[in-house]
């Protein structure tokens, strides 16, 4: 394994201590030497992988005191690598309801937003993921997953606004989780797709109201979907 790779193994096992409350906030992490120990790693990899954690909020470094675990308000929540963790940690159910939320309040607007600002090209790339989605027919598989996280980021960055478009780490994530939900047999429709095509049409015709809209009902579709995979589980 790589010095990279071992970084990132190491950083996601302390993460994951830190967000399950092993290390509860407020609370010292073990020294140096004792996570040495635990890890097996080079004294370089683990001030490394302490470094990552550092960066993402969930811990700081006292004087005289040692690595503290910081309240979960300085927490990097949207970061990627977060995004991940935490799906492991969190019960499914509340970490879908936390991304369904956030999307709500970001993607209609960028909808809206990508309206008035996509280029010609950005909508020429938007509606390639939509027939990209359609080769199956509305069923899922590995390649129209892509085609309709690529569409969704590619909303966002057609917004024209440069923060709408950092979040689409976060939309991917709660696509990805909702999508393994959305996709068992019993579960998937089919009409979502042609929702997808409500939301491009209105972004290709340049009508904001519609574009908003659209996005609306294709995330109050979302939420159906995902109220009937929890009642069939």
């Amino acid at each position: 394994m790589t010095t990279q790779k071992l970084k990132d193994v190491v950083a996601e096992k302390i993460a994951l201590k830190i967000i399950d409350g092993t290390y509860p906030q407020g609370a010292v992490l073990p020294t140096e030497t004792e996570l040495l120990n635990e890890h097996g790693v080079s004294r370089t990899c683990l001030r490394e992988a302490l470094q990552v954690l550092s960066g993402k909020g969930l811990i700081s470094s006292k004087p005289k005191r040692g690595t503290i675990v910081r309240p979960d308000v300085d927490w990097n929540f949207l970061d990627a690598a977060m995004l991940e963790w935490r799906q492991k940690v969190i019960p499914a159910d509340m970490i879908l309801a936390e991304l369904t939320a956030i999307r709500a309040m970001v993607e209609p607007e960028a909808a809206a937003l990508s309206a008035l600002n996509a280029s010609d090209e950005q909508i020429e790339e938007m509606g390639r993921a939509l027939d990209d989605m359609r080769v199956a027919e509305g069923r899922r598989t590995p390649q129209t997953m892509e085609a309709d996280v690529r569409f969704h980021r590619l909303m966002l960055a057609a917004s024209g606004n440069l923060l709408l478009s950092g979040l689409g780490a976060c939309v991917e994530g709660a696509l990805r989780a909702s999508i393994a939900v959305t996709s068992r047999p019993e579960v998937e429709d089919p009409i979502a797709l042609a929702q997808h095509a409500n939301v491009f049409d209105a972004i290709r015709d340049r009508d904001p109201e519609k574009a908003r809209h659209e996005a609306k009902v294709l995330l109050q579709m979302t939420r159906e979907l995902l109220r009937k995979a929890k009642a069939v589980a």
